[in-house]
């Protein structure tokens, strides 16, 4: 790991020694402050007994601390908590500015004390405070002083998982255990191919699918490798594959045909059909009957409302009826429009490229409307037409160059994915050995150690 030192020498602020003597006479008051941060937290105060490495430090060497940060705490409040001397913590407040900003901070967040218990109370030695699951911020206050950033070490594990679905898909997910993310991931990959506020009790799905951990605590979700959706009875099937190893990947069914159609079902990902493309509605707001030359699909403001395919944006502004809105040119034959945006996407501009799937825009009310919704509409060579009346096409399949590469590569994921089980869960890792130290944490001949 590469460190980087700050050996501490700078003088003292009036700001710094303000807090920190603020601190002190709060201390002074109240003598059991640290006693009672101590008695607050034994169930966490553990003398590893075996060598564990966190933060790249092996923690059997100290008496460790894990707390979080209170509302309103300061590092100050919290050196001079953990009985870091007053001079030390003026050091370390000043000495961190060019590492990490103290003042960043937050109430909840993690942070652990590593120390040992002398005749004259317990002696910090580092304090180590966690930004996020990733990045850790170490201060050393052992002999010299000094502050460093690092990263947790990342394991990637395959992960299976294979479910019927009983409500809506991110319901089936929740109770199986399974990072809500995947779902958003799931739902991407079969955009083109399956309606997913339409999907029924009874479908099913398996997933192949990589996941992160840091210190053996799922952080988040990776690629889909291979996924298998079963609606009405039909299985269909998706498979990543990188034509070139410089660029993204896409996904393919097992013939090798693209899971991108020439445009997507639908401009929202989750929604509700309030009113489809008729030749005579009767308009809510104008109180007559009318053409309504689009689709009105229902979703909370500010949903991201995405390009149904790649082209050029010819329109981007507010109209009296339309509100903000955005057109799109597919190319010499196809058309979209996207009506009643709270807002049109950052950077949306005629002339602009999207590309199928990109946010344009957020679902709103403006203009002609009477709750948040999108009108899409739909244009065939000059008229508008209904989008679900068309016979769209899959994009190109895979060249030939790639096609038996693909296959090669593809064929044992479909082995593997037929023969998951439905009812699959994924597994998380399992660590005998820390298992046993929490085990010995709490019980009874551990916690009289500690009176």
């Amino acid at each position: 790991m590469k460190r980087t030192y700050l050996i501490i020498i700078s003088f003292l602020s009036v700001t710094t020694i303000a807090m920190v003597v603020g601190i002190v006479v709060r201390s002074q008051q109240d003598p059991n402050i640290y006693a009672d941060a101590i008695a607050a937290t034994k169930s966490t105060v553990s003398t590893l007994k075996e060598p564990i490495y966190r933060y790249g430090i092996n923690m059997s060497e100290f008496v460790v601390i894990d707390q979080k940060v209170e509302p309103n705490e300061l590092i100050a409040d919290i050196l001079l908590k953990h009985n870091v001397a007053f001079q030390t913590a003026q050091l370390v407040i000043n000495g961190s500015r060019n590492v990490f900003n103290c003042r960043k901070m937050k109430a909840g967040d993690k942070y652990t004390v590593l120390g040992e218990n002398t005749d004259t109370g317990f002696v910090a030695k580092k304090i180590v405070y966690e930004e996020n699951k990733l990045n850790y911020v170490v201060f050393n206050l052992d002999d010299s002083l000094y502050i460093y950033r690092g990263q947790n070490k990342v394991k990637r594990k395959r992960q299976e998982v294979a479910g019927v679905i009983n409500g809506s898909l991110y319901e089936t997910f929740d109770e199986m255990g399974v990072p809500s993310g995947l779902a958003m991931r799931l739902a991407d990959v079969f955009s083109c191919t399956i309606d997913f506020y339409r999907i029924q009790k009874g479908d099913k799905f398996k997933i192949i699918y990589d996941q992160d951990f840091v210190d053996d605590k799922p952080i988040g979700v990776g690629e889909i490798s291979a996924a298998v959706f079963n609606s009405s009875g039909k299985d269909y099937y998706a498979f990543y594959y990188e034509k070139e190893k410089s660029h993204e990947g896409e996904y393919f069914d097992e013939q090798g045909n693209s899971m991108r159609k020439q445009f997507l079902k639908a401009p929202l990902k989750f929604f509700q059909i309030t009113s489809k493309y008729s030749l005579n509605r009767f308009h809510p707001v104008a109180m007559e009957w009318r053409a309504h030359l689009g689709t009105d699909y229902a979703a909370a403001y500010g949903t991201p409302i995405l390009a149904t395919a790649d082209g050029v944006i010819e329109e981007a502004q507010f109209g009296v009826y339309n509100g903000n809105y955005v057109k799109i040119r597919h190319n010499g034959q196809y058309k979209t429009q996207y009506l009643h945006m709270s807002k049109i996407g950052q950077g949306m501009h005629p002339g602009r490229h999207v590309k199928q799937g990109e946010v344009i825009g957020y679902v709103g009310s403006t203009g002609l409307a009477t709750g948040p919704h999108v009108c899409y509409r739909f244009w065939k060579d000059g008229a508008q037409v209904d989008p679900f009346k068309q016979k769209l096409q899959f994009s190109e399949p895979l060249a030939k160059k790639y096609k038996a590469e693909f296959l090669a590569q593809s064929a044992p994921f479909k082995t593997s994915i037929d023969q998951i089980a439905y009812g699959t869960k994924p597994v998380l890792p399992a660590d005998e050995k820390l298992q046993a130290l929490h085990a010995y944490y709490e019980s009874t001949a551990y916690m009289a150690k500690l009176k």
